[in-house]
């Protein structure tokens, strides 16, 4: 897996890897909120399915922080190469996490 960027769990190269190789496997709404359910037991009605992410795309060492906001559908090509991004609700907040390759990650913004 190539490095990953400030904002996401999973570079946008990956992401692009991924993109192309599940290109029929993209999941609705729906499928993506039954998925992260089943898998890390997050109330379903709780769940809001993100599909488009802020990522830092600054230079190295730049002193100016340059934030891209790309598209990024939930993917699923297998139980150890997908993608999604959700927020989960709370009374106090929302808390952003993704599904990288089956594994869950706090995103830290």
């Amino acid at each position: 897996m190539s490095k990953t960027t400030s904002g996401t769990n999973m570079s946008q190269e990956d992401y692009e890897k991924l993109k192309k190789s599940a290109d029929n496997n993209a999941l609705s709404e729906s499928e993506a909120i039954i998925l992260i359910n089943k898998e890390f037991g997050f109330e379903a009605s709780r769940i809001k399915i993100m599909i488009a992410v802020e990522i830092d795309v600054s230079e190295p060492n730049s002193r100016y922080l340059e934030i891209e906001k790309k598209p990024r559908k939930p993917l699923y090509e297998a139980t150890d190469w997908n993608y999604i991004r959700f927020n989960i609700i709370t009374r106090s907040g929302e808390w952003t996490y993704e599904m990288v390759n089956g594994n869950l990650h706090f995103v830290n913004i």
